[in-house]
């Protein structure tokens, strides 16, 4: 008997890891939880994310202009990214068959297509796709909380620069997750607390898995 996996996404700070942490402290059978940060965090080689050495041929943001770094930016997947992202999307669905219940931090970009890769491998699993969406106000204010413990590491100049890129990921986030409105769930973290977020996931799953990802597939002409 296959389990039943829950995708939650959203932008930097909408409250993705909380929930989800959250969650599988609430709940009375057992979640599993994994996702993007994880895999990206903790089974991932350090030099090939954003920041890192060989980031450009891994997962990391470039600017929309080359001449202009401070602007706008966006996700870059080097030639081992999108094979990684791919095989984390496998290794989710293979834990689901296995009958592991699972729910998943993830960034559902439409460009690069991490959200068309995702469908592809999970849609014939129970999914429920969820999004967290705070107003993009609320989603900034957060960012900057963080600004003093970076400080900390980094040092004022550093530190600011560090949080400007940020809010530019966040806002880039915002408009690739949001490009489409087929979700099974969207709620708003600027409201809702963590524990009335998980209990609203939670009512949606005992109406069974959602039909976002099967919306998609057609969307993607499958």
């Amino acid at each position: 008997m296959m389990g039943t996996l829950v995708v939650l996404t959203g932008t930097s700070g909408s409250g993705k890891t909380t929930t989800c942490l959250e969650f599988v402290s609430r709940r009375e059978d057992l979640w599993l939880h994994f996702g993007a940060d994880i895999f990206l965090s903790k089974l991932t080689p350090r030099k090939f994310i954003d920041g890192g050495p060989r980031s450009g041929d891994g997962v990391h943001m470039v600017p929309d202009d080359p001449n202009d770094p401070e602007g706008p930016a966006h996700l870059d997947l080097g030639r081992y990214g999108a094979g990684m992202l791919h095989a984390m999307h496998e290794m989710i669905a293979a834990a689901v068959r296995a009958g592991q219940n699972m729910i998943i931090d993830h960034i559902t970009t439409m460009n690069p297509p991490l959200l068309e890769d995702c469908v592809r491998v999970l849609r014939h699993v129970p999914v429920l796709f969820v999004a967290l969406r705070p107003p993009q106000e609320i989603l900034a204010a957060r960012i900057d909380s963080r600004l003093p413990e970076i400080v900390k590491v980094l040092g004022p100049e550093h530190g600011k620069k560090a949080n400007d890129g940020t809010k530019r990921v966040s806002r880039y986030m915002a408009r690739e997750i949001f490009s489409h409105d087929c979700f099974d769930l969207v709620l708003d973290t600027g409201v809702l607390r963590p524990p009335q977020v998980c209990d609203a996931i939670s009512a949606r799953l005992s109406e069974g898995p959602g039909s976002a990802f099967e919306t998609l597939a057609r969307k993607f002409s499958w």
